[in-house]
């Protein structure tokens, strides 16, 4: 009892001094929508950009921003992140008010998982770093500048992710806070209504006092690793109730699932007993599974951001309606872009299982394996029941735990299913008893080991990809490496069955038994260790009942383990005083039960120090300190891309953000992520960053745009600072290994390990054994030594008491696929374990214990994500007009496509980017490149060619002749051609010669102008199965403009005749225009002038008028200086006519001389003008239509010549029966003469 109460006592000194380190507020986050900011929280369902944002943008005219760039896109995410502080002693509004006045700014940094399907988007690993903007919350306010407060952030949101991991960080200033993440899953399964947002899947279910108890049994919660934004959680007893969350059970809502709960029992089904409960529930990425009884379910979500194929479901749709299904089992991890699913059949369907394929929200479940093959029964000819099913995603192999069926015993055995071969082959026939321990921890099963009286019960199993480790597990817990040779974990109790077994998938192993005990293991160590109950977990249990936590009670629930980023949670039903019960998720204290364990079971004596009676605990640990140094970058191996990002100034002297300057927040996060995103474009820009092309036109006024800034005349109120938009590509480590490594072909991941003992004035009197570097070893354990090696240098630091060890990773370039950047890598892992850690060694930090001496990185071999092949465009140009010693460009240029012409030849070059640590390098490799699709004039005609169509145009081996597009410009050596006959080029040789023979498409090309024919063509340029430099299969697709091509010898020859032949037409009508031109001129008129005279005539004798003409001679001699006065006694009948003036003229000058006018020639002329010119206003005043057509006046030198020749410029408008106040007058259009005023007939 005494000694009990010594350890107690040291486990509250130790959490006491752990709790002092602990802060009293947190970071609390919540989303606002877009236009409710300051309001409650929101459900992050609405996937569709805020258009209104570029109107706002509209009125920035004097800053960086370019509103005349064709790459600007200033849209909004729906969605703010409100980012606030949450304390347990202290008021949370003060406490912000001082933090900001002190400095304190939270910087939110959002990273995004990709997605499930590589095929629309290349895999890559993204974060965002933003700092939050001070916003002053309305309220009422007595005299304090600022009563409530908040910082704000976009959300961002990206193409293909669903997925976004949220961490707040302080800047260091002010309050300390730390760290704390947060979800922000995209919830498909929401439907907007006239009440408010409603769950698509059922009924929500407002209280859980009914459906959950003390007594309600726990019950695993399974999901896509990683990669399914919401989860789900059944086995509610009697209801069809699940669990949902986006935020892994943060927050939740129960919900009655819409399904019809059916009895469909029969003799090829049995069924023992009727439940409405959802048995088992699995969550994707998109999509829901449930099983009721028999009877499997599923709901695809609506996930526009995905693109999927298929719309959101409305109901719950039900599969398999033919097959008895006993169980579904969970497939962890996607491959080559879908999820699968595994229903295990029974009753009738015993022995048969069925995989069930999930892409782009489309389910679809295959008929059974065994339709027109054997059974795995049948192949192991017993009566047999599938227990468990797994799917080993990499070997393509479903391994299935089998039970034979016997009257008095069963039989277990391990079988696998290949799916390519579709065979099935026996790997292992479990032993009938559990084998006697060895005391070792451990009992390798060779066949040859004593066993016990207890028959061995398997359960289900377990696999970890990245240590391919296989675990079978029920009332023993098995582990093989390669599914056929086997061990037992032998500290495990047979007494309670394991009821689920979960993986941390980074060396932890955790499994619940039936009755609710948690047990704990190390990945690839023998020692199993009971969490709960436990002495340690109860005495840990009692220090949290002494702080007063409200995530502990002693009537409280155990419902669900689960691990994620954080490590090990637990869901938990605590009940009040009052009856009422809440469920909540808490990190359950696994390092803290570990470390009570290890001052629980370890002995203490009593020593002497300085005259001292001292107790001192036996050190377990071989070292005590453990550091880790010289890590390379992390962004290269990591593959992390990172922006980051500030908030625009404002004007207002308080520094506060308001509602337009979040939105052009909001615009600026939006853009950015739309210029990563649109990078991927083939032709790489003279700078290797994204955000090379936001500001290029606008750099060079940045210091204007900071001068008006500074004088607060920035329009809109903001200021947009160009440098505060960055990608950085040099984030430095933080002496702690990465989540995960990439390795591509023969790369090398090097650190060190620095561990040291204790000092001598430390240790107290510790034995040798106890403290001394010889029992200090680092080991290296490789998931897949054939394809990854490590090389350890051990270094004695005696002086320091310390061993330095340099440890190498290296991929040996054996891993034989190659494939897109980020897709199908191998997974594999590197374990660094120091001898003896075990669950020994640990570290004392501000967040608590934390074990050391173990760690677990998985290694993801093959082409790692963020790496592509562009073309060099530049370096293209300047070599091929070297080359040529000319550049003819097309006559419409377009920057964004140059021209290459047909003549030259083409020397393409290329670039390899890594868009992660911004490195940019000629691809110095192999490639074959194929012409594979092509239209002449515009990229708009572009055909895709034909599989036999690109061999015929691009090698000699096709089916027609003469049909080559190009050729290899250099001839002089034998070409390097792969198996289908495509030449090989690379990085230095790689000039090709357009030649478009008789049969190519881009041969005889018609001509639209007057210049040469263009074309268009489509370049696919690839790397596969012809470089062996790297794991990337380098797949690029570019257009290249080619102009000049040559006409065909038959076309040009016909166009050559044709052009001779309209030239000497030309000539030819020339001179005949120019020797028969006036005389055809002259007749042409006077055959209008008799047609004319005609049809006058035949007018007149139509309408009966007689076809007399007046008299010619003037009444008085008065008038006789112009003969037209006499006109003065002519009627409108004639004067209404020029045919008919003229005839009468004509019939003047015919008639005796005694009748004639004394000045006939100028009685001609100046009549005629004159009786034009009163004809033209006649019709102009709308009297003849078909004058119109004819014209509306004289030429005014013309008119103006006849008149001074002809001695008419005493004129008399009246003698012609005019106005005195008509007069001649230009029209402005065509300097016409014509008459103002009306014309009085007498």
């Amino acid at each position: 009892m005494q000694n009990m109460q010594h350890r107690f006592a040291l486990l509250v000194l130790l959490h006491m001094q752990v709790c002092q380190l602990l802060k009293d507020c947190e970071w609390k986050v919540v989303l606002n929508d877009f236009d409710n900011l300051g309001g409650d929280q929101a459900v992050f369902f609405r996937q569709h950009p805020v258009t209104s944002v570029a109107s706002v943008f509209q009125n920035l005219t004097d800053s960086a921003i370019d509103l005349n760039d064709k790459n600007s896109h200033y849209l909004g995410f729906p969605y703010y992140l409100k980012i606030n502080l949450t304390c347990l002693t202290q008021d949370a509004v003060k406490v912000i008010r001082k933090a900001h006045l002190t400095g304190l700014r939270p910087i939110v940094t959002v990273r995004f998982e990709a997605s499930v399907n590589p095929e629309h988007q290349k895999p890559e690993q993204l974060q965002i770093e933003m700092k939050g903007a001070p916003y002053r919350l309305q309220g009422p306010c007595a005299s304090e500048e600022v009563c409530q407060m908040c910082w704000y952030t976009p959300m961002p949101m990206m193409k293909r992710s669903v997925m976004m991991e949220v961490l707040v960080e302080s800047n260091g200033l002010g309050l300390e806070v730390d760290s704390k993440r947060f979800l922000m899953n995209i919830n498909g399964y929401m439907k907007k209504t006239e009440t408010g947002l409603q769950s698509s899947l059922g009924d929500k279910v407002t209280t859980l006092v009914e459906v959950m108890s003390l007594y309600s049994p726990t019950r695993p919660i399974w999901s896509t690793f990683n990669q399914a934004p919401v989860l789900i959680l059944g086995g509610f007893h009697a209801y069809k109730i699940i669990l949902v969350s986006d935020s892994e059970f943060a927050d939740f809502t129960a919900v009655e699932v819409a399904i019809d709960s059916c009895w469909i029992g029969s003799l090829n089904c049995p069924l023992y007993m009727f439940s409405s409960s959802i048995y088992d529930a699995i969550a994707m990425e998109s999509v829901l599974f449930i099983r009721q009884n028999q009877l499997v379910y599923y709901f695809t979500g609506n996930y526009s951001v995905l693109s999927p194929r298929v719309p959101g479901s409305s109901l719950w749709t039900r599969v398999l309606n033919d097959i008895c299904v006993s169980q579904l089992n969970p497939v962890h991890f996607p491959h080559n872009g879908s999820e699968y699913v595994i229903a295990v059949g029974g009753g009738m369907h015993e022995g048969e299982f069925f995989l069930g394929t999930i892409r782009d929200g489309v389910v679809q479940f295959p008929e059974s394996h065994a339709r027109g093959r054997k059974t795995v029964c049948e192949y192991l000819k017993i009566s047999c029941t599938i227990l468990w099913a797994i799917y080993i995603t990499e070997e393509e192999k479903i391994v299935l735990l089998v039970e034979e069926t016997k009257k008095n015993e069963s039989s277990y055995y391990i079988v696998a299913y290949d799916q390519v071969n579709a065979a099935f082959r026996m790997l292992y026939h479990l032993p009938r008893f559990i084998p006697k321990d060895t005391e070792k921890g451990f009992v390798m099963l060779l066949g040859l080991e004593e066993y016990t009286d207890s028959l061995l019960i398997p359960r289900g199993l377990s696999y970890n990809p990245f240590s391919t480790i296989f675990y079978i597990w029920g009332n023993v817990v098995l582990q093989s490496y390669d599914l056929v040779n086997y061990i037992l974990l032998s500290g495990f109790p047979q007494e309670s069955p394991i009821s689920y077994f979960i993986l941390s998938y980074v060396g932890e192993v955790v499994f619940v038994t039936d009755s609710e005990e948690i047990w704990f293991s190390v990945e690839g160590s023998s020692v199993v260790s009971r969490l709960h109950p436990s002495e340690a977990w109860d005495m840990y249990l009692s220090l949290q009942l002494m702080r007063e936590s409200k995530d502990f009670s002693l009537n409280e629930s155990f419902v669900s383990l689960f691990f994620n980023k954080e490590g090990l949670q637990q869901l938990v039903y605590i009940m009040d005083g009052q009856g009422e019960g809440k469920l909540i998720k808490r990190n359950f204290p696994l390092h803290y039960i570990l470390s009570y364990q290890l001052l629980i079971v370890n002995q203490y004596r009593s020593v002497y120090f300085h005259n001292a009676q001292n107790i001192r605990f036996i050190h377990p640990c071989s070292f005590s300190v453990m550091h880790l140094v010289d890590l390379p970058a992390p962004q290269r191996f990591t593959r992390m891309e990172h922006y980051c990002t500030e908030p625009p100034d404002v004007m207002d002297s308080t520094g506060f953000h308001n509602n337009m300057s979040l939105v052009v927040y909001q615009g600026l996060i939006f853009q950015l992520l739309w210029l990563h995103a649109d990078y991927s474009r083939p032709y790489a820009d003279p700078v290797h960053d994204p955000t090379w092309r936001w500001w290029k036109n606008r750099k060079k006024y940045a210091e204007y745009f900071f001068y008006v800034a500074s004088n607060g005349n920035s329009s809109g109120g903001v200021y947009v600072n160009m440098e505060s938009y960055l990608k950085i590509y040099d984030l430095q480590p933080n002496n702690e290994l990465p989540s995960k490594i990439y390795l591509d072909k023969n790369n090398v991941y090097s650190f060190s390990v620095f561990l040291s003992i204790k000092l001598t004035r430390e240790s107290r009197r510790e034995m040798l054994e106890e403290n001394s570097l010889d029992f200090v070893w680092l080991t290296i354990v490789l998931a897949h030594p054939k394809f990854v090696v490590s090389n350890l240098h051990r270094h004695y630091l005696i002086g320091r008491g310390s061993i330095l060890y340099t440890v190498t990773i290296s991929d040996t370039g054996q891993y034989a696929k190659q494939e897109l950047s980020g897709t199908n890598l191998l997974k594999s892992s590197m374990a660094l374990k120091v001898i003896n850690a075990g669950t020994n060694c640990y570290q004392y930090t501000v967040s608590g214990p934390k074990l050391q001496g173990y760690a677990m990185v998985p290694i993801l071999i093959g082409c790692p994500p963020g790496k592509r092949l562009a073309f060099d465009i530049t370096r293209t140009l300047r070599y091929t007009t070297k080359q040529n010693k000319r550049y003819f460009d097309c006559t419409h240029k377009n920057p964004e496509l140059p021209c290459f012409s047909f003549s030259d030849v083409f020397y393409p070059f290329f670039l390899i980017q890594d868009m992660v640590t911004g490195d940019s390098g000629p691809f110095m490799g192999s490639y074959v490149l194929r012409i594979i699709g092509g239209g002449p004039y515009s990229e708009s005609r572009i055909h895709i060619y034909s599989p036999s169509e690109i061999l015929d145009y691009n090698t000699k081996n096709g089916s027609t002749p003469q049909s080559l597009i190009w050729m290899r410009a250099n001839r002089t050596k034998p070409p390097l051609t792969n198996s289908e006959g495509f030449d090989i080029f690379s990085g230095t040789d790689g000039g090709i010669k357009w030649v478009c023979e008789q049969n190519s498409p881009c041969y005889d090309v018609v001509p639209l102008e007057l210049t040469a024919p263009d074309y268009f063509f489509l370049v696919e340029v690839s790397n596969r199965a012809v470089d062996n430099s790297t794991y990337c299969d380098y797949d690029l697709e570019f257009v290249i403009h080619i102009h000049g091509l040559r006409l065909s010898p038959s076309r040009a020859i016909t166009f050559m005749k044709i052009s001779m032949a309209i030239l000497t037409s030309i000539v030819v009508l020339y001179i005949l225009h120019q020797v028969l031109g006036p005389m055809i001129w002259a007749g042409f008129t006077r055959l209008i002038q008799r047609v004319e005279e005609a049809i006058a005539v035949w007018t007149a004798t139509a309408r009966g008028t007689p076809n007399t003409c007046p008299p010619c001679r003037p009444t008085s001699a008065a008038t006789a200086t112009c003969p037209g006065a006499a006109w003065k006694n002519w009627p409108p009948s004639v004067l209404s006519s020029p045919s008919r003036v003229h005839a009468c003229i004509q019939t003047c000058l015919s008639s005796p001389q005694s009748q004639q006018p004394e000045r006939p020639y100028t009685f001609l002329l100046c009549s005629l003008r004159l009786a034009r010119t009163i004809v033209t206003k006649l019709a102009l005043l709308g009297g003849f239509s078909w004058l119109k057509q004819r014209g509306s006046g004289l030429s005014t030198a013309a008119l103006e010549q006849t008149i001074v020749s002809q001695n008419c410029k005493d004129l008399n408008p009246r003698g012609i029966g005019l106005n005195a106040s008509a007069r001649l007058r230009p029209v402005e259009n065509g300097g016409w003469y014509s008459i103002i005023g009306l014309p009085q007939f007498n």
